[in-house]
């Protein structure tokens, strides 16, 4: 008898796959202020909460997601580029681009898996 064992990934949105990732690199090295580009995206396909790395998750960290750069055409506010090729989760007080005014700065929690929750504690407590 063949028995087929399905896992099933959660649908979740690219910008708050990129959250996640990213919270967990910063909560992992508080030494750190930023990240590369690649280390990110390396992050979304390690963590493989989607089940496999979306074409779109580059472009979401190189510009969707960056607070400080023009929309084109999502207004997130999740991440925050530091200097060419490295970002940072966003923080209150940063400046952004004003057409990204009221653009998502985090995940809401159900929006999310479970398991990565308490990251949004963490990131009120951080940042």
């Amino acid at each position: 008898m063949l028995y087929v064992v399905c896992i099933q990934k959660m649908a979740i949105k690219i910008a708050d796959e990129i959250w996640i990732c990213t919270a967990l690199l910063h909560k992992e090295n508080p030494y750190k202020t930023d990240f590369s580009v690649a280390e990110i995206v390396d992050r979304v396909a390690e963590e493989n909460i989607f089940g496999r790395l979306r074409p779109g998750v580059i472009v979401h960290v190189n510009l969707h997601c960056v607070a400080n750069k023009r929309p084109n055409p999502a207004n997130y506010r999740t991440l925050y580029e530091t200097a060419r090729g490295r970002r940072r989760l966003f923080k209150a007080g940063d400046n952004f681009h004003p057409y990204r005014e009221g653009g998502k700065t985090h995940p809401l929690p159900e929006e999310i898996p479970e398991k990565f929750q308490s990251l949004l504690s963490w990131h009120k407590s951080h940042f």
